[in-house]
């Protein structure tokens, strides 16, 4: 499939979830989870800069979908993980990481609760690139017309919810 034929099937899938004109990641995560009629948890993962470790996984478990994001990392780099993540999600993606299971237990889960496990460490494979076009093309439809998100969140547990911020309209001063 060319870029083309790619973002036009992104576009149509996002337009399914019949989110509102301005949305959030916050309001992606939760009409992605009504779709699915499971949760979706966000927790933070530090990779410590680790050659080849992804920054972003995707755990499917049989009661929710579990998303992992590079704490390390500046807020909008976060965003785009998550966007990332949870597009593979929309694309029923089956996952493409071996269960390494000193991993999963490394992140406090018991490997024989998940069923599918997706890291991003490349773009080569055609799944990475359809959930990469499908996270850009989310990106740009959530801040059309508006500012990206704060780059200095608030820290400790109120920077998850600066992750999940309405992003902020863009103020005009009247000359």
């Amino acid at each position: 499939m060319d870029l083309e034929q790619l973002r036009a099937t992104c576009e149509a899938r996002i337009e399914a979830l019949r989110l509102p004109h301005r949305f959030s990641t916050r309001d992606l995560r939760d009409a992605v989870a009504e779709q699915r009629g499971r949760p979706i948890i966000l927790r933070p993962l530090s990779t410590l800069g680790a050659m080849d470790a992804p920054c972003g996984i995707r755990l499917e478990t049989p009661d929710a979908d579990l998303l992992f994001y590079e704490e390390a990392t500046s807020p909008l780099h976060q965003n785009h993980i998550l966007a990332h993540e949870i597009s593979h999600i929309i694309c029923d993606h089956p996952g493409s990481l071996e269960l390494d299971q000193d991993t999963l237990r490394a992140i406090g889960f018991n490997p024989t609760l998940v069923q599918r496990m997706s890291g991003r460490t490349s773009y080569t494979s055609e799944d990475e690139r359809e959930a990469e076009v499908m996270a850009s093309v989310i990106r740009q439809l959530m801040y059309r017309g508006r500012e990206g998100p704060s780059s200095r969140p608030a820290s400790g547990a109120e920077s998850w919810d600066a992750l999940f911020a309405k992003p902020h309209r863009k103020k005009r001063h009247r000359k």
